[in-house]
């Protein structure tokens, strides 16, 4: 077993070990819960000098090399560097959590999910195989629907939830067949075979792979128009919002951006797709959460525009933008991370998170203060903190951009770099000053519901700190924690270097005029919400996305209703009719018949017009029959007829099986009807019976074609041989036919039982049910906090 597949199986296997555990009755279940992440997170730290030398750890196990299918994965500077963010800040995670729901009773079950969802996104990045990486993509989605609705009897949770997963479900199905096309355009899905093929752009499929992909990262990272799901997510448990929305699943986007960056960025379809929609998403997020009061919407609003930038920056082709891209994930990540914490915990001590009721919290949460501040400034670009190199390496992109490609557009970047700059400015401030440094209040700051410990802000301050210090100490980590992945996006090694100071450039002096508006922006912030809150409703996607939601239900109805109209001879039909507009595109359009090779000389013998002449008239009789036995009977008749066509063909196991099956079927078809109340047969309509016959004929003729063609095929003998020679010594048995059925296809016969298995549940459970509906109301046991006697009610 691989490394990588023992430090995932680490993961995985901790998800139920801390359910059974009940954490919820330790104190120390957070440093338990934090190991494993910590384990990872140190064996990738310790792989760090190896991957900035430019060196790669690889793994493969191969499952089906014809169909592309391995379980590949592969270390380089990209994957290592989003693989310690999601285990870093999963292990300040982990601690925070169990504070967090400390005496929830299922704070288990919250650490199961969360581990499962470290453990797919970890997988995610880590994976070189396209399908693998789709594999834990969905993962992801299935997870984060779990703990985005956790607290399942809000409906507020569930709407975010099922909207979050039918969003990025929707994309994620679109992303499949975007990386099957690039996978068939290259010939092969291997993720490091494809980055390092050249001219991509000029293979037929590109642009419907590029759409594709595009179409599946935009709705997992929340990019116009798909930005409407991330706020209503918010309705998870702050740890969740925390870990998702600013470290692990809306980077997934970015992530997979990245990765394929060196593929796909030489289209202009690239540029402007990015570019557009990453600029759109960075000034609505930016305006929209000044129209918010709640913490966590400013955040989850904050996260949206943050995320623009990003996967603005990703359209450009550059060591500028490489790097910006990755200062500006890690810096996203260590300051959104633990203001997420911080608006969890102040909910928790005040029991709201509405801004104009809180105030002057410096005074009651001192370590929470210090670390809202060292967050808020950072996320505002304030130097000399990370997110101050953030916003100075996005600068410098459009500053570079503008120079040697192409002036406009390198300076409206610029412009729009700036202007999000200075919204960051204003609503940090806000998110700062209102509940902890604001006077006035509604509330008395006095009156904690829960004093947070020093325990409980830990993980926020820590992940503060280490954003703190790495600028500082930028000439240590900046070839293997920055300049390592940026290259990976480049797909080629950078020689690049990061400072925090350049000196009075136009990029720097653009940045202070970006923290000048900020302020004003937040001296006006007031004036600026009612303004924002006459902004349009549709502009949030939301409106959009529900009426598509609407249609999609109405045309599901319609389709059922036409599918799956109640009576069984329609639902037969259709399939009928399904199957033979298939089976005759296959015969004539694919010309199934131009190879066929029939001797028509020969003529049938007395014994063959005879069996056939009886399987018709006994056909005949059943259809034509007007009680239920004579057509049981005549049924019957039909199977023994083919009984002795295989008697005659000389296939006298399978006549014996078929006349047991035959004999087996008729007594239980006689032993069912006659338990079933007799019905009038009413006269069908001519429009149905001419329905009926035209199926009837066409079903014949399709069972013809298929006889002609499979009679016309050359005759695999080395086949029929093999099961010969075979069945008495390995199989020990001298019956083929069960031989066959148990042994060689035994596999095809347990998927047969298992099908009559479930089809025998699923009709007890009807009859069971249609019992029940039969019992008296007050029979039935009562829902919890519902009075007896309702139990009933839907």
């Amino acid at each position: 077993m691989s490394i990588f597949a023992f430090h995932l199986a680490l993961l995985a296997l901790a998800s139920p070990l801390l359910w059974i555990i009940r954490p919820h009755r330790l104190s120390f279940a957070g440093w338990i819960a934090a190991l494993p992440p910590a384990i990872v997170t140190g064996w990738q730290l310790l792989q760090l000098p190896a991957i900035a030398q430019g060196q790669t750890l690889a793994a493969e196990v191969v499952w089906s090399p014809a169909l592309g299918l391995a379980l590949s994965f592969r270390l380089d500077g990209l994957s290592l560097f989003f693989g310690l963010i999601i285990t870093g800040i999963g292990t300040c995670i982990a601690l925070y959590t169990a504070y967090y729901l400390e005496g929830n009773p299922r704070l288990g079950y919250f650490y199961s999910l969360l581990f499962l969802f470290m453990a797919s996104m970890l997988g995610l990045v880590w994976a070189d195989n396209l399908l693998a990486l789709f594999v834990f993509w969905e993962g992801t989605s299935i997870t984060s629907f779990l703990l985005i609705s956790f607290n399942h009897e809000d409906a507020g949770a569930e709407r975010g939830a099922s909207t979050a997963l039918v969003v990025t479900g929707l994309g994620a199905l679109a992303m499949l067949a975007g990386l099957v096309l690039l996978a068939q355009s290259v010939g092969s899905y291997s993720i490091s075979t494809i980055v390092n093929t050249a001219n991509l752009s000029e293979t037929p499929y590109y642009t419907a792979a590029l759409l594709l992909i595009l179409l599946g990262a935009f709705t997992k990272s929340a990019q116009f128009p798909f930005h409407f799901w991330l706020p209503g997510a918010m309705a998870a448990p702050t740890p969740a919002s925390a870990y998702l929305h600013s470290a692990t699943m809306v980077k997934a986007g970015i992530y997979l951006l990245a990765r394929l960056h060196p593929a796909l960025h030489e289209s202009a379809l690239w540029f402007w797709a990015l570019l557009l929609a990453g600029s759109i998403t960075m000034i609505l997020g930016a305006i929209s959460t000044f129209r918010h009061s709640d913490l966590k919407a400013i955040l989850a609003n904050a996260t949206l525009s943050q995320l623009g930038m990003l996967v603005m920056l990703l359209a450009f082709h550059s060591e500028y933008a490489y790097l910006a891209v990755i200062v500006g994930v890690l810096a996203h990540a260590l300051y959104k991370g633990p203001l997420f914490m911080l608006a969890g915990i102040v909910d928790h001590a005040m029991e709201t998170r509405d801004i104009h009721r809180l105030a002057n919290l410096r005074t009651i949460m001192p370590a929470a203060t210090v670390a809202a501040t060292l967050a808020s400034l950072s996320m505002a670009g304030f130097p000399p903190l990370f997110g101050f190199l953030a916003k100075e390496t996005l600068l410098e992109t459009f500053h570079h951009f503008a120079e040697y490609d192409n002036a406009m557009i390198g300076y409206i970047g610029m412009g729009v770099g700036a202007l999000g700059g200075a919204l960051f400015v204003g609503y940090s401030l806000t998110f700062l000053w209102e509940p902890f440094f604001r006077r006035e209040a509604t509330v008395n700051p006095a009156h904690l519901h829960h004093a947070p410990s020093f325990w409980f802000v830990l993980p926020a301050l820590l992940l503060v700190v280490i954003g703190t210090i790495i600028p500082l100490v930028l000439p240590w980590v900046e070839k293997g924690l920055l300049i390592a992945p940026a290259g990976s996006i480049a797909g080629e090694p950078l020689d690049a270097h990061l400072a925090l100071w350049h000196g009075f450039t136009p990029v720097f002096l653009t940045s202070l005029g970006a923290i000048a508006l900020g302020l004003l922006i937040f001296w006006q912030r007031t004036q600026l919400r009612m303004l924002f809150a006459f902004a349009p409703a549709w502009l949030n996607g939301q409106q959009m996305y529900e009426w598509c939601y609407r249609q999609s239900y109405a045309l599901a109805r319609l389709v059922t209703k036409f599918v799956q109209g109640g009576r069984l001879e329609g639902q037969i039909s259709i399939t009928l009719l399904c199957t033979v507009m298939a089976v005759g595109y296959a015969l004539v359009v694919q010309r199934g018949f131009s190879e066929l090779q029939i001797d028509w000389s020969n003529t049938p013998e007395v014994q063959e017009i005879v069996i056939a002449l009886l399987a018709i008239v006994a056909a005949i009789v059943t259809v034509r029959a007007e009680r239920r036995l004579s057509a049981i009977i005549s049924i019957g008749v039909v199977g023994v007829v083919v009984t002795l066509a295989f008697a005659f063909f000389g296939a006298p196991d399978l006549a014996l099986t078929q006349l047991l099956i035959e004999v087996l079927t008729v007594v239980l078809l006689i032993l069912v009807f006659h338990r079933i109340p007799p019905r009038d047969h009413p006269k069908a309509p001519r429009l149905l019976r001419i329905r009926n016959l035209v199926m009837a004929v066409a079903v014949g003729f399709m069972g013809f074609g298929l006889s002609l063609v499979a009679i016309g095929q050359p005759y695999a003998r080395s086949i029929s041989d093999y099961f010969s020679l075979n069945s008495v010594p390995a199989a020990h048995g001298a019956n083929i036919v069960n031989v066959i059925l148990v042994d060689f296809r035994g596999f095809d016969t347990m998927g047969e039982i298992s099908v009559l298995a479930i089809a025998a549940l699923g009709g007890y459970a009807l009859l069971r049910a249609s019992r029940m509906r039969r019992l008296p109301q007050t029979d039935l046991p009562a829902r919890p906090n519902q009075p007896k006697g309702k139990g009933h009610d839907a």
